[in-house]
């Protein structure tokens, strides 16, 4: 009796480990069979006609024609944050092969350069402004292509056409000189602390958005690529709905809203061809 019992509950141990392999199995062939979009997204910043001057983080009108001649010729289709979101939220479709042009720190010349090429290309491109940046120059009321930011009546005006959105890149954190590193938590800093440094600085952007335009930022954009896992749950918050990062690689968008946050960006150096930037997205 003893032995039937012994053997009945290997048996009943055999099967229960069978199971267990069962649902690990297919808990992993479901979680890798989920439908994605992948979305590659540029980073851009300064654009300025003097091939002296370009960089890592700087190119010419020129180059940046050459990208979009290329976006174009090639079947992809310029979308914004806000089509992305809605993608997720609202089961809107996204073209075939959608691609964001994103360009950081708010330059005058984007309204310069990047405005006219937009128009003439029928694209759109995504602008996260410094606040600081932006008062700045409003108040100064300068428009120099070369070295000015864009004031709040040029973000109106690029608001107005339909071709460019506006992100939040902080108020007054894009520095890296005092310790901190963007809106990177200090060392030694305190949750608490952090937190309200953190809040209050991107708050005081989104106010002014909505202050000096009526439209409220619902992307949040890394200075720097300056990370905290501790920021990834105030962002979500303080109500952003996508963030920005600084590591490379192709997005894979999914129905589940997690796959809008730290998105990937290829940055945009004037040293590497068009041909050699967009062959990484294949």
């Amino acid at each position: 009796m003893k032995i039937k019992v012994f053997k009945l509950a290997h048996i009943l141990l055999f099967l229960f480990v069978l199971i267990f392999i069962f649902v690990l199995l297919f808990s992993f062939v479901f979680a890798n069979s989920e439908e994605y979009i992948k979305v590659p997204i540029i980073m851009y910043h300064s654009i300025l006609k003097d091939p002296a001057r370009s960089n890592k983080y700087t190119i010419t009108p020129a180059v940046l024609e050459e990208d979009l001649k290329y976006i174009k010729a090639n079947g992809y289709e310029t979308i914004t944050i806000s089509d992305l979101t809605s993608y997720v939220y609202d089961d809107k479709p996204l073209p075939p092969k959608p691609i964001i042009l994103t360009f950081d720190d708010g330059h005058y010349n984007n309204y310069g350069y990047l405005y006219p090429l937009l128009e003439k290309y029928d694209m759109k491109a995504v602008i996260s402004i410094v606040g600081s940046y932006t008062d700045k120059f409003s108040e100064t009321d300068e428009a120099n292509l070369n070295y000015s930011y864009l004031r709040w009546k040029d973000i109106n005006e690029l608001i107005s056409s339909g071709r460019v959105e506006f992100q939040n890149h902080t108020y007054n954190l894009h520095d890296n000189t005092h310790g901190r590193i963007g809106a990177k938590k200090k060392k030694g800093e305190s949750d608490d602390e952090y937190k309200k440094i953190l809040e209050e600085d991107i708050n005081k952007l989104q106010n002014e958005f909505k202050e000096n335009t009526g439209y409220v930022p619902t992307c949040f954009t890394y200075p720097f690529g300056g990370i905290s896992n501790s920021s990834l749950d105030i962002i979500k918050e303080l109500g952003f709905k996508a963030s920005l990062s600084c590591e490379e690689g192709i997005n894979k968008i999914t129905k589940n809203p997690n796959s809008l946050y730290l998105l990937k960006r290829y940055n945009r150096p004037s040293y590497v061809s068009t041909y050699n930037i967009f062959k990484k997205f294949n």
